[in-house]
């Protein structure tokens, strides 16, 4: 591996944290909808997951002398999920919210393919931040088949 170019890692670090940053605005947002446990719990907890992820990226930068202030974030994506909660409900609120945890295992997949990327990244980004995303993603499907079943249930008996 080469020396990474400082402005190319700068850079991967800041979308990375763009990313980051757009995911906990929205479950920020996402929380306005769920007042109660199971939900309400899980999307804190996700939430902080992508605080430590800011953190971790920031590190990075920090390290080689940059800023680690937060740029532009990615805000389309929490008021997507907002307008989907309140026309759609609970159910696409979580299909919505999965959605964009995919897209930041994907963008952490494709950091990792960047043979310009210096190892410290790629090893935090094995086996901390793609860890995370991936029990992110198992957690939120978990809960939307947990809603679905009782959603039949009581559709069963006619609630």
């Amino acid at each position: 591996m080469t020396t990474p170019e400082p402005r190319a890692y700068e850079d991967a670090c800041r979308h990375l944290i763009g990313i980051e940053s757009a995911a906990s605005e929205t479950y920020t947002e996402a929380l306005d909808f769920f007042h109660a446990d199971p939900e309400q719990s899980l999307l804190l907890a996700i939430r902080a997951g992508h605080d430590e992820n800011i953190d971790c990226i920031s590190d990075h930068l920090l390290a080689m002398g940059a800023s680690s202030e937060n740029g532009e974030t990615l805000d389309r994506f929490s008021k997507a999920v907002e307008s989907i909660s309140l026309t759609f409900g609970e159910h696409a609120t979580f299909m919505a919210l999965e959605a964009g945890e995919a897209a930041a295992l994907e963008a952490c997949r494709t950091a990792m393919a960047d043979p310009e990327l210096p190892a410290p990244l790629k090893e935090d980004l094995r086996s901390r931040l793609i860890p995370r995303l991936q029990r992110h993603v198992a957690e939120l499907e978990k809960l939307r088949s947990e809603q679905a079943q009782d959603t039949q249930r009581l559709t069963a008996n006619g609630v």
